[in-house]
């Protein structure tokens, strides 16, 4: 059944938002108050139950801010032959916001929340999910007000099949928020890596930056500090102010606003195009994480080109990080990576070569704080005529995920763009991941997936079983007969192993330019606060 929109102004909208914020703010208020109240008051701890009042507080409008298209800093003019953007870039924008939105109408602006350019306005309404497809002219920002769990999934792609910017560059619309951690990209010779700072607010957002390489951490000096005025982007070359870093990670904190965050890196070797892609934000630092996706071809163990894993532990303390490969036949032992010794600062890398081909997630558990991402390479075809005929490369970074050993964790969904191919992988996570316990992990997770249709009508949906300790992969063509989905969801019930999933993106026309994608998480719904009157002066 479609549900029935009503449109709201934009004013009504952020006066509605500063009473429900009032609203927590006063409730906030009461219950400290009840904390400091005298003995025999009103806020004493025996106080009658119905003393205490649940007021429902609505969500706050969120913002998720997309990646601008994919572009080299400065492409060079001359010869095609040897140009380094011989071809032209495309860039598509697709978002869908499933029901459970709140009645308002979820919308597209530009960055300083204008609606006068192309792709802006409402998303067209469906059955189960408002939906936009189009041509991405530039970076956009998806309004939605939840009301209740809903999942608003967006994802910017940037497909060059030729130059240096070959590649399926693709990424998130994500929440702007006030702390990123970026884990990918380098600065070593042959390598770019465009910082891309994203403002939506109304108020500058001070952008403290911090880095660490293969050796510890890098001196920005007065690089640290970037100023994003309200409704602007500011780009920074990251090899103009952490040169020759082999590795990096990045740590994004904002003050006076929440901001968008990502790297968009690209690299070649001398002439031949190695692969460009978006690092975006993974988890924040934990015991346990994992990257979903890790996709191998059957590369050697010192094969430059096999997938790697990189870890920081971004504290004061060295420790070790256990590693849990899980492929499509269970856990697969990594000889001499099993175990891997962090010195606290510094991005330590551990290659993934020798693994069958297949594709697989790494769980993390360390006994320090760790953040982690992971490279993959895929071989193509150099163009006919070219030049040189040393075979390019694409290049997917893939984020880490929290890691929850309860059911519900594989909650999330992931924008699928026009015109490419998908795979779903997901893996289903022991609770003891020790190399003994791994071995005997037994049952399943049960995971559902549906598949949204451009018109934002349900297209298809199948229940998945996950073997404990197993990564599955399920492609598109054994979703749906139609290559028609623009969002893929996956649900999971309660009480089951958690689950950690990604979809592989790839160009329909040449398979070799790909991404990977981590599921966006349902946005926070509306909520009950708790409050007791408390009877003071002052």
């Amino acid at each position: 059944m479609k549900r029935k929109k009503l449109a709201v102004p934009a004013a009504a909208r952020r006066a509605a938002a500063a009473v429900g914020g009032l609203l927590c703010a006063m409730a906030v208020a009461a219950l400290a108050t009840t904390s400091g109240a005298e003995p025999g008051g009103a806020g004493r701890a025996d106080a009658p139950a119905d003393d205490v009042r649940a007021v429902p507080v609505a969500a706050a409008e969120a913002g998720l801010v997309c990646p601008m298209p994919a572009q080299l800093e400065q492409p060079d003019v001359g010869d095609d032959e040897f140009s380094a953007a011989p071809v032209a870039t495309t860039t598509s924008l697709t978002a869908a916001v499933l029901e459970g939105a709140d009645n308002e109408e979820p919308s597209l602006t530009t960055l300083d929340g204008a609606q006068d350019a192309e792709l802006t306005g409402p998303l067209e309404a469906g059955g189960v999910a408002a939906v936009r497809e189009g041509t991405l002219p530039g970076a956009r920002v998806l309004h939605v007000t939840p009301g209740g769990a809903t999942y608003a999934p967006g994802t910017v792609a940037s497909l060059t099949t030729g130059g240096d910017l070959r590649g399926l560059v693709a990424g998130p619309c994500a929440e702007a928020a006030v702390e990123h951690w970026l884990v990918g990209g380098s600065t070593s010779v042959g390598s770019s890596g465009r910082l891309v700072l994203q403002n939506p607010g109304r108020t500058p957002a001070t952008v403290t930056l911090e880095a660490w390489g293969a050796s510890g951490p890098v001196v920005l000096g007065s690089q640290s500090l970037v100023v994003v005025p309200p409704g602007e982007q500011v780009v920074t070359k990251l090899e103009a102010i952490a040169p020759d870093q082999s590795r990096l990670a990045l740590h994004v904190t904002a003050e006076g606003g929440r901001v968008g965050a990502y790297v968009q890196h690209h690299r070649i070797e001398g002439l031949v195009p190695m692969g460009a892609d978006l690092v975006v934000a993974g988890g924040t630092p934990s015991r346990s994480t994992a990257v979903s996706g890790v996709l191998s071809t059957g590369e050697a163990v010192d094969d430059p080109h096999a997938p790697r894993l990189d870890l920081l532990a971004p504290g004061t303390e060295a420790g070790t990080a256990r590693l849990a490969v899980l492929g499509p036949d269970g856990p697969v032992r990594l000889r001499g990576g099993e175990e891997v010794a962090l010195e606290p600062g510094q991005v330590t890398t551990l290659p993934l070569g020798g693994l069958p081909a297949g594709t697989y997630t790494v769980v993390v558990d360390a006994d320090v704080p760790v953040v982690a991402g992971a490279a993959v390479d895929r071989a193509g075809a150099a163009a006919e005529g070219a030049v040189i005929d040393d075979d390019p490369y694409d290049r997917a970074w893939l984020a880490g995920q929290a890691v929850s050993s309860v059911g519900g964790a594989a909650d999330g969904a992931v924008a699928i763009p026009p015109d490419v191919a998908y795979a779903v992988t997901l893996s289903s996570l022991p609770g003891e991941r020790g190399p003994e316990e791994i071995e005997d992990a037994e049952g399943s997770s049960e995971v559902t997936l549906r598949g949204v249709g451009p018109d934002g009508e349900e297209a298809w949906t199948r229940t998945v079983y996950v073997p404990t300790g197993e990564t599955v992969e399920v492609t598109w063509a054994e979703l749906s007969e139609r290559g028609d989905t623009v969002a893929v969801v996956a649900e999971q019930p309660a009480d089951e192993p958690g689950v950690v999933w990604s979809v592989r993106l790839a160009d329909v026309s040449d398979p070799t330019l790909f991404s990977v994608l981590a599921p966006t998480a349902p946005l926070a719904a509306d909520v009950d606060v708790r409050v007791r009157r408390v009877d003071s002066a002052g």
